[in-house]
């Protein structure tokens, strides 16, 4: 009786509550009340039942999804893929519901679950599918076992591509050009990340899966943000995709450090307080994690402000590593050991600076420069400047194999501080000269104008 009550409940509901926000929620829920009276007293599975739950449940998990709610997206897309036929599969629902389990930080439960579904489609033949799956395995292995992670993700991409381009996949497609955007992120070719992610976004665009958009539109915001693309040109283009698809909320996040590179730091604040109060109250904690490691962490260095920005790093590594994340977390390591660096604290920054060395991919260009960068400084305040130089200079050597155009520039500027250190102001000088030439073509007015500071003080101090 309860059964069927729940199941007359949801067709009335679907008739007459078509206003209701939640209405795929609500009418989710009694079908999967019904499905689930029927199985506890053994009556038959009614399979047009349960894929109708199963329909409204995925719906609403999507617009969960959408809009940064891991917490329900989770919740909802788990009791949908629950009401699959026993030995039943849906890719596209599971590697939602992996996303999902990732954003919530269940890391090593997202992991489980793309291992289980590129088992069940191996079984089934289902070559492209396995393949996807492992894609998505793959891209979240980089943030739980960064070592070699990348190399192998590159690998799999390539293997894929051919066996998706044969299957004329978008959704398989997608996923390689995802995956190889996120190589490039780790060796911090931006320009690649940027062209892997649109050709990614084409293929998503022609499936139809509109609820995965805002994670590929937010990855080339961060590609432009990071890479050779000037400020000036990265406000245009956010501009037009606020005005295209203003549900892009995390676009916010790049719009803040542009803004704090160009010294509007109230307004960069205002934006990533909000940002992490929303991540927050939705359960995003992964994305939590890296905004408050990360972002919030650059427009607090920029400000001048380290003291902010050793507690929002501190914060935001507990995070992370609360989650086991291991990726972002050697980065967020770095730039907290900067921040300490910032407030003469050098044996913390010191600690930190280790801690980022230790965790670190070997190919995870930005986290390999930063810790010689503390460390260099470091060194160098402590009078040991020949090992202080040689890591600068390593450092200075990784940033010019990639195109992240500020981490080059501080890169040089770190290197100036310490050949000033070591009593070197000619090629300090010359250090300051390659910073400001990437902070001008990035367009950073707030880094430039600190470099011709330095230089003109340089300047000032020369003997006549």
């Amino acid at each position: 009786m309860r059964a069927d009550l729940h199941e007359r409940l949801a067709t009335w509901l679907e008739e007459h509550g078509a206003e209701l926000v939640e209405l795929d929620e609500i009418l989710g829920y009694h079908l999967e009340q019904a499905c689930r009276y029927r199985s506890e007293i053994g009556l038959p599975y009614d399979d047009g039942v349960a894929a109708a739950a199963r329909r409204r449940l995925t719906a609403a998990g999507r617009r969960a999804l959408l809009r940064q709610d891991a917490g329900a997206a989770t919740n909802l897309l788990g009791r949908a893929v629950a009401l699959l036929v026993p030995g039943a599969r849906d890719l596209q629902l599971e590697l939602d519901l992996l996303g999902a389990l990732f954003d919530s930080g269940d890391l090593a439960g997202a992991q489980r679950l793309g291992r289980s579904v590129a088992e069940r489609a191996a079984a089934a033949g289902d070559r492209v599918g396995e393949l996807c799956a492992l894609l998505e395995e793959g891209i979240r292995g980089i943030f739980i076992a960064p070592e070699g992670a990348a190399e192998r993700l590159a690998a799999l991409a390539e293997q894929s591509l051919p066996v998706f381009e044969a299957a004329a996949d978008d959704l398989a497609l997608s996923t390689a050009y995802r995956a190889l955007g996120d190589v490039a992120n780790i060796r911090a070719q931006m320009d690649a990340r940027l062209e892997a992610g649109e050709r990614a976004l084409i293929h998503l665009r022609r499936a139809r899966i509109p609820h995965r958009e805002d994670r590929l539109v937010y990855s080339l915001s961060a590609a432009r943000l990071h890479g050779s693309t000037s400020v000036s040109e990265l406000c245009e283009w956010l501009d037009e995709q606020e005005a295209l698809s203003p549900q892009h909320s995390l676009l916010r996040e790049a719009r803040a450090e542009a803004l704090a590179m160009l010294g509007r730091f109230d307004e960069a604040r205002t934006i990533l307080s909000g940002l992490r109060a929303e991540l927050a109250d939705r359960g995003a904690i992964f994305r939590l994690g890296d905004i408050t490691s990360q972002p919030s962490v650059r427009v607090e260095l920029l400000a001048g402000n380290p003291a902010a920005a050793v507690e929002l790093g501190e914060e935001g590594c507990r995070l992370l590593e609360q989650i086991g994340e291991k990726s972002y977390l050697s980065t967020s390591a770095g730039m907290l050991a900067q921040a300490l660096y910032a407030l003469d604290r050098l044996e913390d920054a010191d600690a930190w600076a280790s801690r980022a060395a230790e965790l670190g991919a070997g190919d995870d260009a930005t986290t390999q420069m930063v810790w010689r960068q503390v460390k260099a400084k470091v060194f160098a305040r402590r009078g040991e400047l020949a090992e202080a130089e040689r890591l600068a200079r390593e450092a200075v050597a990784i940033g010019e194999e990639t195109d992240r155009l500020d981490a080059q520039g501080d890169a040089y500027a770190d290197l100036a501080e310490v050949l000033l250190l070591a009593d070197k102001p000619e090629e300090a000088a010359a250090a300051l000269e390659q910073a400001l030439e990437r902070y001008e073509r990035k367009g950073n007015r707030v880094s430039t104008g600190r470099a011709q500071t330095r230089l003109a003080d340089l300047e000032h101090a020369a003997p006549r």
